[in-house]
């Protein structure tokens, strides 16, 4: 690689887990590649990406090494051609240092599995993988077939208001992660202008599930340093790149512990006329019993989660939260949502999903669905 800054940023991220090797020319690399060294993971720049995977996947010890490239926003055009030549994914390093940590370890421990299905000839030991109950299905598709039946024509004249309404789809679409960290596109009534998703970042301090900011220090408006640095009179020793600015790596670690795990606003200025009233009542949710119909969720369980959400709670103590089903209305929305009795923190909101999870029964889905009839109508505008 011949940015130095991307490389030592790189190794910043990574360099407390993995040994490095770097090489500034394709020829050296190939080089030292040639003595079977044993490798985890490949990065490449993006202007000696091809020419280097091209020698790679001609070597028999590398063949299913992953692969990555670096580019920065507005050049992600790279991966059709790149995969083509068999480069295994792109690595945008404008993102955040969680997500390309978050990138590198998938791609760290695939390989790990891979590695261990070739020595064994036997598939990785998956712990736990949820299956949906029988029941549970046969509610599913015979609930929300009825419901889809008796309440189409009101679903015809939501779309028609939609329409009318404001410019847009009528459908909105949305990556989640259900149960298993299965992704899928969850479907809901549009409640709010186009492109609000781009709005997320400005709209974060107005977060219902906000925690308290952790204090940092800036010097020269730039470097920000935890209050240990500065009573040592020291410039940071563990120093990260985030968006462009310098940042101590202990306060990068508090901000990301203490962050909001959830992202909901209260007067969202996103939403629409019609969308207000849509939300309000949950009718906006109505296009999700197709997806109840597909298998992707069930009429109880546990909220599936944006994906800027779910990889926030992939850690030991929040992950079995996935290990049940997704679903349309769940235990946290009847027991105490915010409607009127209350903010409920993220971490009350997950470990009530954890408690569904563990406890989930054909007789607590009949309790839930029942509560769930009394408090379809939001009691505040979130």
């Amino acid at each position: 690689m011949e940015d130095d800054l991307i490389a030592n940023r790189l190794a910043t991220i990574v360099g407390a887990t993995c040994s490095i090797v770097r090489f500034r020319e394709g020829k050296d690399a190939e080089k030292w590649l040639t003595d079977s060294q044993k490798v985890d993971l490949i990065i490449s720049d993006k202007n000696s990406g091809q020419a280097m995977v091209t020698i790679v996947r001609n070597k028999d010890d590398y063949r299913l090494v992953p692969f990555l490239v670096t580019c920065r926003f507005g050049e992600t055009h790279l991966l059709k051609t790149t995969l083509v030549a068999g480069v295994t994914d792109i690595l945008v390093i404008n993102e955040e240092n969680y997500k390309l940590q978050s990138k590198i370890d998938y791609y760290l421990g695939l390989n790990s599995q891979v590695r261990a299905f070739r020595e064994t000839g036997t598939s990785p030991t998956v712990v736990h993988h949820f299956r949906l109950p029988w029941w549970k299905r046969f509610i599913d598709i015979s609930v929300s077939l009825t419901i889809l039946i008796l309440l189409s024509p009101v679903m015809l004249l939501v779309s028609l208001i939609i329409f009318l309404d404001s410019r847009g789809p009528i459908i909105y679409r949305s990556k989640r992660a259900g149960a298993n960290f299965h992704v899928f596109d969850m479907y809901k009534f549009r409640t709010m202008s186009v492109k609000a998703d781009q709005l997320l970042n400005e709209l974060a301090s107005q977060n219902i599930y906000t925690q308290t900011k952790v204090e940092g220090v800036h010097l020269n408006g730039a470097e920000k340093l935890c209050s240990t640095c500065k009573e040592q009179g020291l410039s940071c020793q563990r120093l990260l790149i985030d968006h462009n600015r310098s940042i101590c790596e202990k306060i990068y670690l508090e901000e990301s512990e203490s962050s909001a795990k959830f992202m909901k606003f209260r007067n969202d200025p996103r939403v629409t006329r019609f969308g207000a009233f849509l939300r309000n009542s949950s009718i906006d949710e109505l296009p999700q019993l197709v997806n109840i119909l597909l298998g992707d969720m069930s009429l109880v369980g546990n909220r599936p989660l944006p994906l800027y959400e779910a990889e926030k709670l992939t850690s030991d103590e929040f992950a079995k939260r996935f290990a049940g089903p997704a679903g349309l209305t769940g235990l946290w929305q009847v027991k105490k949502r915010a409607k009127g009795q209350g903010p409920m923190s993220d971490r009350e909101r997950t470990l009530l999903d954890i408690e569904y999870t563990n406890n989930f029964s054909f007789k607590t889905d009949l309790q839930i669905i029942w509560r769930t009839f009394f408090s379809l109508w939001q009691k505040e505008n979130v």
